[in-house]
């Protein structure tokens, strides 16, 4: 991909999606271990259209987002980004707010997260 104005939007696209990917999985990690629940914790009374996007906006969209970057980026970009994620998560956004994540704001990031991965594959298929 050439270098240029619309790589630095694809960019900052990647980045986000990735970013709130991260903070979702971690706030849903910190959740089921102050539960002491198992692995694929579905909280009592959710609906089944958050479950779905919980779903999809958690391990699906941040692993196309992932492969859409070892695609289409330089790997170490992939790899330097999703550190520089995991360090805002730990530094910035477990100490500035309530922490875990209520699960409406983790509904609208899933979507988010979703909404990313979608935009990116589908922009590789069309430029």
């Amino acid at each position: 991909m050439h270098l240029g104005f619309g790589f630095m939007i694809i960019s900052i696209v990647f980045f986000l999606g990735l970013l709130s990917g991260v903070i979702n999985s971690r706030s849903v990690t910190e959740t089921r271990k102050i539960h002491n629940a198992p692995y694929g914790l579905i909280p009592i009374g959710q609906k089944p259209l958050a479950t779905l996007v919980g779903f999809l906006g958690g391990p699906i969209a941040i692993s196309a987002i992932v492969i859409w970057g070892f695609i289409s980026l330089k790997w170490y970009f992939v790899i330097i980004s999703w550190i520089i994620c995991g360090a805002i998560c730990r530094l910035f956004v477990e100490k500035k707010f309530n922490f875990p994540l209520n699960y409406l704001i983790l509904f609208y990031s899933d979507l988010f997260t979703i909404l990313c991965a979608i935009t990116l594959w589908i922009l590789y298929f069309v430029i």
